[in-house]
């Protein structure tokens, strides 16, 4: 039996966002913006990830960067660098994967968290050139303070974003959804919905 990839009905169809929500993002995503998508653990970072991939169209590449076979490649156009603990350095994995990237020279690149690459380095290297949709934890309210500790990335890299997702997720009933879509403005988290 496969993995179910959720799509962007699904989202809906399970209260896990609204309608608005969706579009806003898919309009981001079509204009190249930075997406930063941000919530616990298992609050649904990467199925909201997967939905957005739909909204992508096929004329366009996809490379996402995950560890361990955590991310599946459901359309062609969707490229999958699997990173892991594998014996090489940090600093060579990481080398690797930029080269990878810039190989594949996507539309879109994916960072799925984890802690096989250096996140700071392949932001700094390449933010510029593609646009990111990355997934990190967010343990508190504070958001920007703990994308920086556990992306391990500055200031001025976490302002580069344009957009940040907050999921929540509510541990009695297990319903995982958008809480809430910001834009970074001036280094400022500004509520859009």
């Amino acid at each position: 039996m496969g993995v179910y990839i959720f799509t962007p009905e699904d989202l809906i169809r399970y209260g896990s966002a609204r309608p608005e929500q969706l579009e806003f993002l898919r309009e981001k995503l079509l204009e190249r913006k930075d997406i930063l998508i941000v919530g616990s653990s298992r609050s649904g970072k990467t199925k909201l990830v997967e939905a957005l991939i739909h909204y992508v169209p096929e004329d366009r590449k996809v490379a996402v960067i995950t560890a361990y076979g955590e991310f599946k490649p459901f359309k062609p156009h969707v490229v999958v660098i699997d990173t892991q603990f594998d014996g090489e350095s940090l600093e060579t994995r990481t080398r690797l994967v930029i080269e990878k990237i810039k190989a594949i020279n996507p539309d879109y690149v994916v960072i799925d968290t984890l802690h096989t690459v250096s996140v700071p380095k392949i932001l700094k290297t390449l933010m510029n050139d593609y646009a990111f949709i990355v997934t990190s934890l967010a343990l508190t309210d504070d958001i920007k303070g703990e994308v920086m500790h556990w992306l391990r990335i500055d200031e001025e890299t976490f302002n580069m974003f344009d957009v940040v997702v907050e999921l929540k997720r509510d541990l009695r009933t297990g319903l995982r959804v958008i809480n809430r879509i910001y834009e970074v403005r001036n280094g400022e988290l500004i509520q859009v919905l």
